[in-house]
C-alpha cells in the first residue's frame, strides 16, 4: 500500500512537472512570437524611404539595377563588384522572373514602377532576414541559458537602433549578420556538444558569411584555431595520448575546411569567373577608399579607437540598454564558471576588432553591428537576473524592466520617425509649388542625399567650385547637411564654394531652409552633426536621414 501511494505520488509529481514545463515553452513560443511582431514592425515602418525612385536614399544601398546588370553577366565574365556575391545571387532569384518577362518585352524593368516593386522586394528581403536574426539570437540564448533570459536578449537585438535602420535596406549589414549569427548557433552548439553536423554547419555559414561580405572575415580568424584546441582537450580529456596533429587531422576538422574551400569556390563562381574574383580582391585591397578620419596607427590611435567603439555601442543600444550590456558582461565575468559558454561568445567579435577594425583603423557604427549582436545575449542574461533578484519586489522588477525596454523602444524608434518625415518629403512639395517648370536646378551632393530632383530640369555634383557655377549658372541652388562644408578642408575649391554661398557672394539668395522636427525623437543630433559644423562624434549614415535642406534662387 505504502509502494502504490508513493509511486501514485511519483506519476502525480511528473505529470505535473510535464504540465508545467509544457505551459512554461507554450509562453515562450508566444512571446518570441510577439517579439517578432515586434521586429517585423520596428523594420517595416519607412521601408519606402526614398521611394519612388532609381537611386533612393539610403547610403551605399544594392540597388536593383546593380543586381540586372549582374544577372546580364550571369555573374560570370570578368563581373565584379565591391561586395562579394551571395546576396546579389538572392536578389537575382527574386528579380529573376520580372527579368525574364522584360526578356519577352512583357514588361520594361528599368521602367520606373517596375524598378521600384525591386527595390521593395530587396527591402523586404532584409526585413525579412532581420526577423530571422531576431530569433536565431532567442535560438542562441536556449543553448547558453534559460529562456527568459534568451527572450530578453531577442527583444533587445530587435530593438538596435542601428538594426532598426539596416533592416529595411538593401545594404549587406543585416544579410551577412543573418550568416553571422547563424555560424554562432553553431559555434555554440560545437562547444556544447562537439557534434560533426555543427561542424559542418559551421564550416557552411561562415563561408558563407564572408561570401556576403568582405569584413565578416575577421570573425574566423582566431574562432577556427579555438575550435580545434577546444575540440583537442575534449578528445584528450577521453585519451590522454591523443596529439594535437591527431586532433588537427581528424575528420571533422578535414570535412569542415574541405567544405568551406569548396562553397568558397562555388559561391565566389571561381570556375566561371576567375578574372572577376581577382578584379574584386583588387579593389577591396587596393586601399583605395577615402574613409576618413582614420586614427592613428599607435597605441594612442588604438586606445582613441576603442573608446569611439564604446561610444558607438552606446548609441546603438542607447544609455539604459548599454548599462544593462555593462551590467550583464560584468556579471558574466564575476561567474565564469557559470557562465563559460555565454563568455566564449565574445571571442568571434574580439577577433573581427583585432583583424578587420584593428587593421582598418577607422570604426563606424554599423561595422560594430556584430557586437551589438553578441552584446544582447549579455543583457538579456542581465535583464532576467533582475527580474529574479526582484522576484520578491515584482512591481519594482516590473517597473525597472518596463522603463529600459519603453525607453529603448521609444529610441528605436525615434529612427522610424525620422525616416517617415524626413525632411525631403515636404522640400520636394515646395519645389514643385514654387520653381518655374523650365528652371534649373543644380543639387549639391550625391543623389542619395538630395530630394528628387527627376521632375525638374536638373543636374548635380559631388565637386562644387565657383567655376563650375559660373559655367552651370543653374536658376536654384539645393544644399543639403548630408554633403556640406564639414566634408571640405579649409581653402578647397567646395569650402570656398560653400562658404561664399552661405554668406550671398555668389548672387544666390536663401529662399528655403527646412528639416522637420518629429515630436517622436530620442536622438541626440549635436552627436550625429546634423547641426553644427564641428568634428562628429558618432560616424554613421544616420545623418543622412531627416537632412537640413537648403534652397538658393538667383537674385
Amino acid at each position: 500500500m505504502y509502494l502504490e501511494s508513493n509511486r501514485e505520488r511519483s506519476l502525480s509529481n511528473g505529470v505535473d512537472t510535464l504540465t508545467i514545463s509544457l505551459g512554461e515553452e507554450k509562453h515562450a513560443k508566444t512571446a518570441i512570437a510577439l517579439i517578432l511582431l515586434l521586429s517585423l514592425f520596428l523594420n517595416t515602418y519607412g521601408i519606402g524611404w526614398g521611394l519612388p525612385d532609381f537611386e533612393g536614399w539610403v547610403a551605399d544601398e544594392l540597388i536593383p539595377a546593380r543586381v540586372l546588370t549582374g544577372i546580364e553577366q550571369g555573374f560570370s565574365n570578368g563581373w565584379y563588384y565591391k561586395y562579394p556575391p551571395v546576396h546579389f545571387y538572392l536578389l537575382a532569384a527574386l528579380y529573376s522572373p520580372f527579368w525574364v518577362l522584360h526578356q519577352f518585352s512583357s514588361l520594361d524593368v528599368y521602367s520606373l514602377p517596375i524598378y521600384t516593386v525591386l527595390f521593395y522586394l530587396g527591402r523586404l528581403l532584409s526585413v525579412c532576414l532581420g526577423a530571422a536574426i531576431v530569433y536565431i539570437v532567442y535560438l542562441c540564448g536556449r543553448e547558453v541559458y534559460d529562456k527568459a533570459s534568451a527572450l530578453f536578449a531577442a527583444l533587445s537585438t530587435a530593438l538596435l537602433c542601428p538594426f532598426v535602420y539596416y533592416a529595411k535596406t538593401i545594404n549587406l549589414d543585416v544579410p551577412y549578420l543573418f550568416w553571422f549569427a547563424l555560424s554562432l548557433l553553431f559555434y555554440i552548439r560545437i562547444l556544447k556538444g562537439q557534434r560533426l553536423a555543427d561542424y559542418l554547419w559551421f564550416s557552411a555559414t561562415a563561408t558563407i558569411t564572408f561570401c556576403t561580405k568582405d569584413q565578416a572575415y575577421g570573425f574566423y580568424v582566431l574562432t577556427p584555431v579555438f575550435l580545434i584546441i577546444y575540440y583537442h582537450f575534449y578528445r584528450k580529456s577521453q585519451n590522454a595520448e591523443v596529439r594535437l596533429i591527431d586532433s588537427i587531422l581528424s575528420r571533422r576538422v578535414v570535412l569542415s575546411l574541405l567544405l568551406g574551400l569548396a562553397l568558397f569556390l562555388i559561391l565566389q563562381n571561381i570556375p566561371f569567373n576567375l578574372k572577376g574574383f581577382l578584379k574584386h580582391v583588387s579593389l577591396t585591397t587596393g586601399g583605395g577608399a577615402s574613409i576618413r578620419p582614420r586614427f592613428e596607427k599607435n597605441l594612442l590611435g588604438h586606445v582613441e579607437m576603442f573608446w569611439q567603439s564604446l561610444v558607438h555601442l552606446r548609441f546603438s543600444f542607447g544609455w539604459p540598454a548599454f548599462l544593462v550590456v555593462l551590467l550583464g558582461v560584468l556579471s558574466a565575468f564575476l561567474k565564469k564558471k557559470k557562465n563559460a559558454l555565454l563568455n566564449w561568445t565574445l571571442l568571434p567579435i574580439a577577433s573581427y576588432y583585432l583583424f578587420y577594425i584593428s587593421l582598418i583603423m577607422f570604426n563606424d557604427v554599423r561595422y560594430l553591428l556584430p557586437c551589438c549582436i553578441v552584446l544582447s545575449l549579455f543583457a538579456g542574461q542581465a535583464l532576467a537576473n533582475v527580474w529574479t533578484l526582484t522576484r520578491n519586489f515584482p512591481t519594482i522588477g516590473a517597473v525597472l524592466i518596463s522603463s529600459v525596454l519603453a525607453y529603448t523602444f521609444a529610441y528605436s524608434f525615434s529612427v522610424d520617425t525620422l525616416m517617415a518625415q524626413d525632411s525631403r518629403y515636404f522640400v520636394e512639395q515646395w519645389m514643385q509649388q514654387n520653381i518655374e517648370g523650365q528652371a534649373l536646378v543644380w543639387g549639391i551632393g550625391y543623389p542619395k542625399y538630395l530630394p528628387r530632383l527627376r521632375q525638374f530640369r536638373s543636374e548635380s555634383t559631388d565637386e562644387p567650385s565657383v567655376n563650375a557655377l559660373q559655367q552651370i549658372d543653374p536658376d536654384y541652388i539645393v544644399e543639403t547637411s548630408g554633403y556640406d562644408v564639414r566634408r571640405f578642408a579649409e581653402g578647397t575649391p567646395e569650402q570656398i564654394f560653400f562658404s561664399r554661398l552661405d554668406k550671398g557672394e555668389l548672387g544666390y539668395q536663401l529662399v528655403l531652409r527646412y528639416q522637420s522636427q518629429p515630436v517622436w525623437d530620442l536622438l541626440n543630433h549635436e552627436e550625429l552633426g546634423y547641426r553644427h559644423l564641428e568634428r562628429m562624434r558618432i560616424y554613421s549614415n544616420f545623418d543622412k536621414i531627416n537632412p537640413e535642406i537648403k534652397i538658393f534662387r538667383k537674385s
